[in-house]
């Protein structure tokens, strides 16, 4: 096989699977209202569609991890690919919201395995010194995603229904298995691992599931209940198990964590700029998809539209600047896109219901931007300061962290948007309703506002992080 092909087929393997993957959360964000509606739920409840997604991911993504050193990275994958094909396919036969919530359960065990393992296989595809330009290239995959995802996701949620969008998943995951199955070679993507041959960190396992879970649970409610007693109950219970977590793994001999990463000042800051950068800009794709239908009466095939465009930006720019990270070095673009979305942030304040749909797309392209510019070269800057044989767990651990980055931020927008439909004596329940009304508009916009204000504090925090970071000498 030449040169270029035992890069780009391999990876089209694993592109095609994480452009079906976002596809599908894309696509969820479109259906959220309709969802919604049918089952009569308010937004914070209907959050739980997303955030019961991302409790499951960060509770497996560790032990996933380190069960790829054990079985191969190309066999768990396809695990994955496996279990959420049937897993979404059950999804479009739920006939009540509960069991859509334990399906989505299933359909995140699937894409833990998948996440913790594609980005590995990435980076063992393109090596040292193109690391940048196949990060680039997966973040690229992203956006080209979310740029079909509201598109295709609106036109099959106004015509089919929004079940429609996990049977697409379920079609989707035969190709990706079989090209997996086909070009992912195990000499290339499983190289380096460690093929550990001693007992399986159970113990680390299930502690860190513990630690995760109740750190997103006690966000999600622990904001919106305001109680005193919960809030206290929900940090001391966090600090508790993640202090053991860390404990149990400095004594195992085969943890799922290696806590020696924790004791470098350079990891620590560069994951630290990708959970608070992540924090800062991932409620956007969940609040625009009420915003455009809710507040300003566009309906889901013309609000994908107008939201695509955001992602168009990304997908411009991620390839773009981790070729360009490979070359010139990975800090000027974390910083540059961080500021880029540090200033959307601040205009998205300052929307309103009359704000035009041109203001609207050029934000969210601008948006999109930043995104594109920052994720990449963080991603390889991370990478740089650990060893081959460590690509699975950090894999594992980069992706988590975005993932709690991402489920914290939705949980934040839909908890403080729901607390002002409380403190103005308004019920969030909008299942009955095709657009809110005057109040319910000045009630969400309210809310909207202080989300922003919200997310400029953590990103200005993300900021300061990318300036105390560095690659590896």
């Amino acid at each position: 096989m030449k040169t270029h092909q035992r890069k780009w087929l391999p990876f089209s393997a694993i592109a095609i699977g994480l452009f079906s993957a976002v596809l599908d959360g894309s696509m969820i964000g479109i259906a959220l209202p309709q969802i919604s509606k049918d089952f009569s739920l308010d937004i914070s409840k209907a959050a739980w569609v997303s955030l019961v997604s991302t409790i499951t991911v960060v509770a497996i993504l560790l032990p996933a991890g380190n069960m790829s050193d054990r079985i191969g990275r190309k066999r768990l994958y396809l695990f994955g690919v496996v279990i959420m094909a049937v897993g979404s396919l059950l999804c479009s036969l739920s006939q009540n919201f509960s069991f859509l919530l334990f399906l989505r359960i299933i359909v995140s065990i699937g894409a833990a395995m998948r996440m913790s393992t594609g980005l590995a296989m990435v980076m063992m595809i393109f090596g040292d010194k193109e690391r940048g330009t196949g990060l680039g290239a997966n973040t690229t995959t992203v956006g080209l995603a979310a740029i079909s995802g509201p598109i295709f996701g609106g036109f099959l949620v106004s015509n089919f229904g929004w079940e429609s969008v996990f049977l697409t998943q379920f079609i989707l995951s035969v190709p990706v298995f079989i090209l997996g199955f086909y070009y992912l070679d195990p000499n290339v993507v499983d190289a380096s691992r460690k093929k550990n041959s001693g007992k399986f960190d159970y113990t680390g396992s299930l502690i860190s599931a513990a630690a995760f879970s109740v750190l997103l649970f006690s966000i999600n409610f622990s904001i919106v209940s305001m109680s005193t007693f919960l809030i206290i109950g929900s940090v001391l219970a966090v600090f508790i198990l993640f202090s053991l977590f860390i404990y149990v793994e400095s004594k195992a001999d085969t943890p799922i964590l290696d806590t020696i990463l924790l004791k470098d000042p350079k990891f620590i800051f560069s994951m630290g700029t990708r959970l608070f950068g992540f924090l800062a800009g991932s409620s956007t794709l969940f609040l625009m998809p009420f915003y455009i239908q809710m507040v300003k009466g566009i309906p889901p095939d013309q609000a994908g539209l107008l939201i695509f465009p955001g992602a168009v930006g990304m997908a411009i720019t991620a390839s773009v600047s981790g070729r360009l990270s490979d070359k010139f070095g990975e800090k000027p673009f974390i910083l540059l896109g961080l500021i880029i979305i540090f200033l959307a942030g601040i205009i998205f304040s300052q929307l309103s219901k009359d704000s035009s749909n041109l203001l609207l797309i050029s934000i969210l392209v601008f948006h999109g931007l930043g995104m594109g510019i920052w994720a990449s070269p963080n991603g390889s800057q991370t990478v740089s300061l650990v060893p081959k044989y460590m690509y699975g767990s950090v894999s594992a651990l980069i992706n988590l962290v975005r993932t709690i980055a991402m489920g914290t931020s939705i949980a934040i927008a839909s908890s403080v948007i729901t607390l002002s439909f409380i403190n103005l004596n308004l019920n969030p329940d909008f299942s009955s309703i095709d657009y809110y009304d005057a109040n319910q508009i000045f009630a969400f916009m309210n809310g909207f506002r202080n989300t922003y204000f919200t997310l400029l504090g953590i990103n200005f925090i993300s900021i300061i992080f990318a300036l105390l970071s560095k690659s590896k000498n």
